[in-house]
């Protein structure tokens, strides 16, 4: 699958995010910011959430301009579920605008290809104060990361649950009592915990081999669709709660760098219903 459209994408909005990053405008604002709205309680959409949806639409069409696009700052999403085409997109044009926002530079750009049952077959992962881009070009091919003017295989990092680093979602008050005792089993049991804020960052970071885990209780589309391939083709696992395959509409997702720590979680996760 030829997807240099998206990985040219990926890029022009990354390094246009990055530019207004080092500026940093919104660091001594509060919400109140022009260029700022809270699109719902507690979540803000930023300028540069809407600027990279542009360039990322912008190469996209012209690539193919009867593309099916989906992304997190449209208002079509609840479209997705009922979408059989073959071939369509789907966008996280800035994860970690919370961030991004307070000056943290743990950010990222994504993209995803998804199949006619909603799977992702392909994703670009960008994050440009690491410097970092990954891609996954297909279903069986392997995740790829740029380095300098070449093209490198990467792979996950396995380690035994105790020694390992896994990262969990934020915002708490969403994801109700259960989220938090998963959380609590967690800390007892892997090595450390991290909650980064950037769904896309963790993905590709776990495919890089620096994390070993992510937890998502209530998770968006958007959110995963990149990962899944990119963390899949690097020799790591996604699935849901119960182990199984997953597309992007599942909101309850484990990836994971090996079998043996998904095996693991999965069976934590169970142990923390509550009764």
């Amino acid at each position: 699958m030829n997807i240099d459209f998206l990985i040219k994408g990926v890029q022009l909005a990354g390094e246009k995010a990055k530019i207004n990053f080092e500026k940093e405008k919104y660091c001594d604002s509060d919400t109140s910011h022009p260029e700022v709205r809270e699109k719902s309680h507690k979540e803000l959409v930023i300028e540069e959430d809407l600027l990279c949806e542009q360039i990322l639409v912008s190469e996209i069409t012209r690539h193919d301009p009867n593309a099916i696009i989906y992304s997190e700052e449209m208002n079509t999403l609840d479209k997705l579920s009922s979408d059989t085409s073959a071939i369509k997109y789907i966008l996280d044009p800035l994860d970690g605008t919370h961030n991004y926002y307070f000056g943290l530079p743990y950010w990222g750009i994504a993209a995803a290809v998804l199949n006619d049952e909603n799977v992702s077959i392909a994703g670009v992962i960008f994050l440009p104060m690491m410097d970092l881009l990954l891609i996954c070009e297909g279903d069986g091919k392997p995740t790829m990361i740029r380095e300098k003017n070449s093209w490198k295989p990467v792979s996950t990092n396995t380690k035994a649950i105790q020694k390992s680093l896994v990262c969990y979602d934020n915002q708490f008050y969403k994801m109700g009592e259960r989220a938090t005792r998963i959380y609590e089993l967690l800390t007892k049991q892997c090595f450390t915990t991290r909650i980064t804020g950037s769904a896309v960052g963790d993905s590709a970071l776990i495919a890089c081999g620096k994390i070993n885990a992510r937890v998502w209780n209530k998770t968006c589309s958007y959110d995963i669709a990149a990962g899944v391939p990119i963390v899949e083709g690097a020799g790591g696992y996604a699935c849901n709660f119960s182990g199984n395959k997953i597309n992007v509409l599942d909101e309850k997702i484990i990836m994971c760098s090996d079998y043996q720590i998904q095996q693991h979680l999965i069976e934590l996760i169970q142990h923390s219903e509550i009764k």
